[in-house]
């Protein structure tokens, strides 16, 4: 084995397919997903190839496991607070949905463009992530039960908000950048008292 190659390691099957799974993650960051290379993954894991087959059955369900975890990172940075006004529980979501795109802006993206892949079940994934927080700022603002037209207004302003997250440069702080969205959400949601 040259000095170059890394030694095998032996692990459970969890933590190899974590360790698998956070490579991938790493390796998200440069390249889109269906750029990732089953063998680049394998060899910085010190595997071989079927190895990471044992774990992964298809290279498309590799891509599905990484494209997940990075929702899940996501959306780990954005749970709903229990306790709370309306504005207050909107805020903790979105401070720390702009903060993490802003902290890990080339992890946000990667996770982005893996949906831009076109693979349906990658987009089914980062769908799931889009819905899962557009539930939390509803359910935030304490609309969890919206008519068609605010679920579909909430979504628009994610991306918007998502978009001005990813923008946003040195000159505007998190906290500015958050209490704007946060106000805009009230007025999209059609919170009472907010006219």
């Amino acid at each position: 084995m040259s000095a170059s190659t890394p030694s095998r390691v032996r692990m459970t099957a969890d933590e190899r397919r974590r360790q698998l799974i956070g490579i991938g993650l790493r390796l998200l960051v440069t390249r889109p997903i269906h750029e990732l290379a089953i063998d680049e993954v394998a060899e910085v894991a010190g595997i071989s190839r079927g190895l990471l087959f044992h774990y992964f059955p298809t290279k498309r369900d590799y891509y599905v496991a990484v494209v997940r975890s990075a929702g899940d990172r996501l959306l780990g940075h954005t749970e709903l607070p229990e306790d709370g006004s309306a504005e207050e529980r909107a805020r903790v979501i979105a401070d720390g949905f702009v903060s993490f795109i802003r902290r890990r802006k080339a992890n946000y993206l990667a996770l982005v463009r893996a949906a831009s892949g076109g693979d349906d079940r990658v987009m089914e994934v980062y769908q799931e992530v889009r819905t899962t927080l557009t539930d939390r700022f509803l359910d935030a603002v304490g609309r969890p039960d919206p008519d068609a037209m605010t679920r579909l207004a909430v979504r628009g302003w994610l991306a918007m908000a998502e978009e001005m997250a990813v923008e946003a440069g040195a000159e505007l702080s998190t906290e500015d950048l958050v209490t704007f969205l946060v106000e805009d959400l009230l007025r999209v949601a059609a919170i009472p008292g907010t006219d």
